[in-house]
Parts: structure tokens; C-alpha cells; sequence
């Protein structure tokens, strides 16, 4: 799922039983029903996607015999057989969106593959990180660059060097105690003689939560007459829910028209909270305005009106 990341990945898979092969039944993609397995159990997040992709990537540099590869799917695509996909009858193991935007795995497999000098920070679409205060949290930069050397607010974190068989990031990875509050993270990498670089920023939320009780709904772009909102949740003390994943349901009334029914994180009227938020456009008509609604089951309804 585009936009859901995990501060623990692999979580679920302590139910399911290990020494007793891996197969899985037909239909077991179902979330319901059915012994535990990893196909209903697993976070799925983008981390997790990483890592796999990753693991089998280093090993493959390892394989003498290994002629080729490929990846299957390369974007996502509409499937009927999946209705309780985060996005309803989407399967979302592609390496880019529907519309081609790409997921944080498209650069994992860049880092192996591409002879184009590169970097890229892990977490462009992760706005909040969470833990305690003081415990070290892993930052992650995929990259084909002999070396590369990280930045937390301006201070070095060290240079590294890239060795494929060094999981995860080979090698590219960094143990930063973090402060409650705002960061920006800094990479520098360079590979013959061309410099590369990115950036990414993120609030390191340090408050714990309690269940998702209220939605709330607010503007955060706006280009000619296509606005997108984005809708995110919190507990009953105001303190936002980083790792909600409740369903949510857009609407809108008034002079304007919801840009849905595009089978992508952002243009989707029902879909799976992604760490607590989720966003959609929508195009105003000139001169009107517009009532935005966003909705999930046990939780009041949101509303934001837009001129």
C-alpha cells in the first residue's frame, strides 16, 4: 500500500507457524477466515516490500548460474478477486502506481540495476516517524554510489560504504537517536566523480495514542481548480494515530466533482488509511464552492468546506 510504512515490519507473522512449508491455499489472499498466514497477516507496508525486494536482490548478485531477471507486476492493476484490497479490487504489489508514480521499491531496484548514478532516501511519503525518546531509529538510503554520507539537521552522521551483500541498503544505513519533533535529513553520494543527492523531512512523534476517534479534514494543494485534501486521524485527546489503517469514504456536495475512481492511493473516494491519513483531489468549478466529507465507521464524520 502507497504511503504505509512501518517503524516494525514483519508484524503478524508470529502467528503463523513455521517447519510446515510454505504453501497457501487457493482464496487464501481473503482477510478473513482460514488459519494464519502471511498473506492476510502481514503488514504489507512499503518497508516490508523494500526489505523483501532488497534480500532477493543481494542474493541474486551471488548467483553464477542466474541468467536473468525480471519483476512481475510493474504497476499495479485492477483485479476482481480482490475487494478488500486497501484500494477495493486493486492488487498493489506493482513497483509504481496505476498513474506510474513509483513506490519506494522502484528506487530499491534502481539501486541494483541502473548504471545512472543514484540515491534516495527511504521515507519521501512517511511525514511521521514514531518511538520513544532517545531510542535510535534506522534511516535508510537505497543508492548504486560507492559511498555516501548522511546529514541529520545539519550534522554528520558518517560516510558509508556500499557493499551489495551488507542487508538491508547495503550497507546504507544509519542509527540516529532522535529528538520529539521536526527533522531534515540530508544525503550526500557520489560515484564516478558525479555527486548525488536528496533530501527528506519528517516529524519524529514521541506521544503515544489511543485509539482513532476523530477525522479531520484540511487543504493542502491548490492548482487552478484542482484541490486535494487530506484527511488524517486522532485519539479523543487530539494526539494523531501514526499507524491507523481504518477505511475511510470521500464525498462531496456542491459545485465540483471528486477525481476517483483511478485505482490510486490519491484518486480513490474509499480507501485504507496509510498511516493514519489519506488524501484525494478534486476540481472546483469556477466561481462555485464545495462541501468535502470524510468518513469512517465508529468515528463522526469530517467536513471542510472549499470555494
Amino acid at each position: 500500500m502507497t504511503g504505509r510504512h512501518a517503524e516494525k515490519p514483519y508484524t503478524g507473522f508470529e502467528e503463523v507457524a513455521v517447519g510446515q512449508g510454505a504453501d497457501e491455499r487457493d482464496g487464501d489472499y481473503l482477510l478473513t477466515g482460514g488459519d494464519p498466514r502471511v498473506s492476510s497477516l502481514g503488514d504489507w507496508s512499503e518497508t516490508y516490500f523494500c526489505d523483501m525486494i532488497d534480500w532477493y536482490l543481494k542474493c541474486q548478485e551471488n548467483m553464477d548460474w542466474l541468467t536473468g531477471t525480471a519483476q512481475w507486476a510493474f504497476k499495479d492493476f485492477s483485479t476482481p478477486v480482490r475487494p478488500d484490497s486497501p484500494i477495493p479490487y486493486m492488487n498493489l504489489k506493482g513497483v509504481v502506481q496505476r498513474d506510474l508514480t513509483p513506490k519506494e521499491a522502484y528506487y530499491v531496484f534502481q539501486s541494483y540495476w541502473t548504471s545512472k548514478p543514484m540515491v534516495r532516501l527511504y521515507g519521501h511519503t512517511m511525514p511521521v516517524r514514531w518511538g520513544r525518546p532517545g531510542e535510535k531509529k534506522t534511516i535508510k538510503a537505497y543508492s548504486n554510489c560507492a559511498q555516501a554520507e548522511l546529514f541529520v539537521d545539519g550534522v554528520s552522521q558518517g560516510m558509508k560504504r556500499r557493499r551489495s551483500q551488507d542487508f538491508p541498503c547495503a550497507g546504507l544505513r544509519w542509527d540516529v537517536e532522535l529528538t520529539a519533533g521536526a527533522h531534515r535529513v540530508h544525503i550526500i553520494a557520489e560515484r564516478d566523480g558525479v555527486t548525488v543527492q536528496d533530501e527528506i523531512g519528517f516529524i519524529y512523534q514521541t506521544e503515544a495514542w489511543g485509539r482513532p476517534a476523530v477525522l479531520q479534514l484540511r487543504e493542502v494543494n491548490r492548482r487552478e481548480e484542482t484541490v486535494t485534501v487530506e484527511a488524517s486521524v486522532y485519539d479523543a485527546n487530539g494526539v494523531f494515530c501514526p499507524d491507523a489503517a481504518e477505511f475511510v469514504s470521500f464525498a462531496l456536495a456542491g459545485d465540483g466533482k471528486l477525481l476517483d475512481n483511478q485505482g490510486t492511493a490519491g484518486g480513490s473516494r474509499y480507501r485504507q488509511l496509510a498511516n493514519g491519513r489519506a488524501h484525494i483531489s478534486l476540481r472546483l468549478k469556477n466561481g462555485g464552492a464545495a462541501m468535502v466529507s470524510v468518513s469512517s465507521e465508529g468515528i463522526p464524520t469530517a467536513f471542510l468546506r472549499l470555494e
